[in-house]
C-alpha cells in the first residue's frame, strides 16, 4: 500500500495548510514571486515582440551589418538568450536573499500551528 504525501508519519507533525495558506507570510510570498514572474514575462515578451517587429517589418535594419558579419537582427535573436539567462539569475538571487527568509518564516509558522 502505498503512503499519500500529505499523510503524516508517526514521527512527523501534523500541518494546517489551511492557516498556512491564509497566513500573511504566505500571502506576501506568493505575491511577492508573482510580481516577478509576471514582470520578468512582460519584459521577455515585449522584447520577443520587438525583434518580431524588426525582423518583419523593417527587414533592412535587421539586415544591417554591424560589424563582422554580425548583422541587427542577429545580435536582437542573441539577446533573448543573454535577456532569458539575467532573469534566471535574477530570480534565483531574489530566491536565495528575499523569498528564503519568507520560507523560513512560512515554515516557522507551519511549526508553531502544528
Amino acid at each position: 500500500m502505498t503512503r499519500h504525501q500529505d499523510d503524516p508519519t508517526p514521527t512527523e507533525p501534523t500541518v494546517d495548510w489551511t492557516a498556512i495558506h491564509g497566513s500573511a507570510e504566505f500571502g506576501e510570498l506568493v505575491a511577492r514571486r508573482g510580481r516577478f514572474v509576471r514582470t520578468a514575462a512582460v519584459a521577455i515578451l515585449t522584447w520577443f515582440a520587438v525583434f518580431l517587429l524588426v525582423v518583419g517589418a523593417a527587414p533592412q535594419l535587421a539586415g544591417t551589418v554591424v560589424a563582422a558579419g554580425m548583422t541587427v537582427g542577429f545580435l536582437l535573436g542573441l539577446s533573448q538568450f543573454v535577456l532569458a539567462w539575467f532573469l534566471t539569475w535574477r530570480y534565483l538571487r531574489l530566491s536565495s536573499t528575499d523569498f528564503s527568509g519568507l520560507e523560513d518564516r512560512v515554515v516557522a509558522l507551519a511549526a508553531v500551528r502544528a
